[in-house]
């Protein structure tokens, strides 16, 4: 027992010398604190140890919420930072949508389960359109509903195609402005994306007479043609320009190229020149959806011509690969 106390008395210096503070590194003298596995000489310090609310900058006493790799105090900075995307309101937990255009947004729960939007797939906040199409809050704010507004973006997106790309713009295309049943009643069977949207169709017909001269050459011409674009009502303005942008490539097509047998070199083309209109027009976000699109014909095109044209660097050269 002597020798223990001795031992015991021997080493206390060593034991007092090692209990330093784990933040300053100060000897620790009278009261201080104790956690798991290290000692502070004061509250001050281990409150600089403490993780800090992402929303109003003070240490987490009193334990903390985490989301998205942030920590909050409580629930209410929670929530005062993470609203849902449709409703608004704060929440707790959260469900991360990818949109198509590869957007990523954060939505409660209950709103994650309802109905999507028909343009952009964000969950429906703004109604039901008259033809029975969900649409969200966000996309019925932009959506063009006017049919003289339509006409003059039509004109504007042609004269644009016009003159940075040198598109025909003196023949006559009719325009359309139709609800989702009549423009499907119009597409028929032409082809649909995989799980994609149409917001508008190209419609191409042409009468060829045939001319017989005194020599007995024989020439083919087109003596009758009737070109017209179907837009969907209410399209948000950003998503109807790329749409018109696409769609008017289609009649170039026509008249440059003629018929085009594959299919998804067609469509590859007019989203590339729709992409190359809207970097033009700074609103390139609307280009993602294209990148990321699963679909072989109009993704899987749509990558092919880019890269064709990466290397051309001519849409006129580029064009000669559609055929």
């Amino acid at each position: 027992m002597k020798y223990r106390i001795l031992l015991l008395f021997l080493l206390m210096p060593f034991l007092l010398a090692a209990l330093e503070c784990s933040q300053c590194g100060k000897k620790i003298r009278g009261n201080y604190v104790k956690t798991d596995n290290a000692s502070y000489c004061s509250r001050k310090c281990f409150r600089k140890t403490l993780p800090v609310c992402a929303r109003c900058g003070k240490a987490c006493e009193k334990g903390y919420l985490t989301m998205m790799k942030k920590k909050f105090c409580s629930k209410r900075c929670l929530e005062q930072t993470f609203r849902c995307a449709v409703c608004r309101k704060g929440m707790e937990s959260t469900v991360i949508l990818t949109l198509p255009t590869g957007e990523q947004v954060m939505v409660c729960r209950p709103c994650s389960q309802g109905p999507k939007c028909y343009f952009c797939a964000l969950p429906n906040g703004g109604g039901v359109l008259p033809d029975g199409r969900n649409i969200c809050g966000r996309c019925r704010s932009s959506a063009v509903t006017d049919p003289q507004e339509v006409q003059r973006i039509f004109r504007q997106v042609r004269g644009n195609l016009a003159r940075w790309f040198g598109f025909d713009h003196r023949h006559r295309i009719q325009l359309k402005i139709v609800d989702y049943p009549e423009l499907r009643k119009a597409a028929k069977n032409i082809y649909m994306p995989g799980g994609g949207r149409q917001l508008a169709l190209m419609q191409y017909n042409q009468e060829v007479t045939t001319r017989t001269y005194s020599d007995g050459r024989r020439e083919n011409f087109v003596s009758k043609e009737s070109c017209r674009i179907y837009v969907l009502k209410s399209t948000p303005e950003l998503m109807l320009r790329d749409a018109l942008a696409h769609e008017l490539t289609h009649d170039h097509l026509r008249h440059k190229v003629g018929k085009v047998n594959d299919l998804a070199s067609e469509e590859g083309f007019c989203e590339l020149v729709a992409s190359l209109y809207n970097i033009k027009t700074n609103n390139s976000k609307l280009n993602k959806a294209k990148e990321v699109n699963p679909d072989p014909v109009y993704g899987g095109g749509y990558r092919k011509m880019r890269s064709i044209y990466e290397k051309k660097r001519s849409l006129r050269e580029t064009m000669k690969a559609v055929r």
